[in-house]
């Protein structure tokens, strides 16, 4: 071969390589990075972040208001007569003002408060954690199972329409009713449209899980079939119901948002109490404003320290306002709180009894399917000896095929029930 042909040669295959279409690129997930992708790219956990963040500005401007405050600026006017004040205080070139809170109740209780705000903004994003865990992990399972389930179809399809070929034989021989051949043609339908649900289904589910995970479009997601495991499945209600009051991010964050509501409560009682403040002052005069006129000794530079107290005499109902409306959202924070327990209560027992009823009815699947099996192998001893025909060979793999795919749907509702109990719990984001 000459030169001039192994060019033409290498050209061409690269040529060839160039122009053909890429192909999609797989990536191999597994629950718990599909999980992770999920809470790091979803909107929801951004803006449960931001309204924490919010909390924490909210509970840093609450608490300087025990912080030292300084006020620096001119009063200086001009003024005809008995020197008057501006805002309280004497005209001046220069005013300095600064104030440090000794004694304030009601700031105290007020910081407090916001604190417990922060806390319960902060147990925000655990609950949004919790119910996105729970979400991913039912939509990866789906997709898992909806290929699996396709595959099966598939293979059911082509049964039926082995058994269909079969019956169009027999019918041209005289040997079944046209009926028959009629009933075959609709369960090949039928097996098809099987096929055409489960495609359909794991497309939906694959482009669901990769808006929840944020991957490119052009990715196709392979999953590895996932399994649960958590000792609360084995836990009595009783016991189970005392371990997530205690560590339920609902029942947490509905705590210390009563925790809050008391705080705001105290603060408004306490607006009536003492407060005590140290001052202090300092004025620089003009002698434009006439006070040497008025007063026997003129000095520019004039300065105060003191303590200031305040005592609340009487304000109308302001304050018994204030603190009937606090109470009154307090109380509704309680009557969540133990509306939150009680639906607590109902849907760990309900999750149990679930749990059991599906993991019975996987068992039941799988002794079903063995039998199947067992069927089918028996059966093809029978068909190796002549004693069956292939229509019966054919028959009895349909019927594995179809107790395989309840195992499948079985499964499904297991694992359904597994994450419904953790959603329950508040403990899916830590499993995964």
């Amino acid at each position: 071969m000459n030169i001039f042909c192994r060019a033409f040669l290498i050209l061409s295959f690269i040529g060839f390589y160039c122009i053909r279409p890429a192909s999609a690129e797989n990536r191999t997930l597994t629950l718990e990075e599909a999980v992770r992708l999920a809470v790091a790219n979803s909107s929801d956990t951004h803006i449960a972040g931001a309204q924490a963040r919010q909390a924490e500005e909210a509970l840093r401007e609450t608490r300087s208001i025990n912080l030292p405050r300084a006020v620096i600026g001119s009063g200086a006017a001009y003024n005809n007569g008995f020197p008057l004040s501006i805002e309280g205080s004497a005209p001046s070139v220069i005013r300095f003002e600064a104030i440090q809170p000794l004694f304030n109740a009601q700031n105290k209780n007020l910081i407090r408060g916001a604190d417990e705000s922060v806390k319960a903004a902060r147990i925000g994003g655990d609950i949004v954690g919790n119910e996105l865990a729970a979400l991913t992990a039912l939509v990866y399972y789906r997709l898992d199972q909806a290929r699996k389930i396709a595959a099966l179809a598939e293979s059911r399809l082509a049964e039926t329409q082995k058994q269909q070929e079969l019956t169009e034989i027999d019918l041209d021989a005289g040997r079944v009713r046209r009926i028959d051949a009629m009933m075959g043609k609709t369960a090949v339908n039928a097996a098809r449209q099987q096929v055409l649900a489960a495609q359909e289904q794991a497309i939906v589910a694959e482009t669901e899980l990769r808006e929840l995970t944020g991957l490119a479009d052009g990715i196709s997601i392979q999953t590895i079939t996932p399994t649960i495991e958590s000792p609360v499945y084995d836990m009595d209600a009783a016991a189970l119901l005392e371990k997530t009051v205690a560590s339920s991010p609902e029942i947490m964050q509905a705590e210390a948002k009563i925790r809050a509501k008391e705080f705001n409560v105290a603060a408004d009682k306490a607006e009536r109490y003492p407060r005590i403040a140290a001052v202090a002052e300092y004025g620089m005069f003009s002698r434009s404003n006439n006070y040497e006129d008025y007063y026997n000794r003129f000095d520019r530079n004039n300065y105060l320290f003191g303590i200031s107290a305040q005592f609340s005499l009487f304000d109308g109902s302001r304050s018994s306002a204030r603190v009937a409306q606090s109470r009154e959202e307090l109380s509704a924070e309680q009557i969540k709180l133990r509306r939150l327990k009680s639906d607590l209560k109902i849907n760990i027992q309900r999750g149990l009894s679930d749990l059991r009823v599906a993991r019975g009815a996987v068992d039941f699947a799988v002794s079903d399917l063995e039998t199947a099996k067992e069927m089918v192998g028996v059966n093809e001893i029978l068909f190796e000896s002549g004693r069956i025909g292939e229509r019966e060979m054919a028959d009895a793999r349909l019927q594995a095929q179809q107790k395989e795919l309840a195992k499948l749907e079985a499964e499904f509702e297991l694992f359904e029930r597994k994450v419904a109990l953790l959603r329950v719990t508040g403990s899916v984001l830590t499993i995964f």
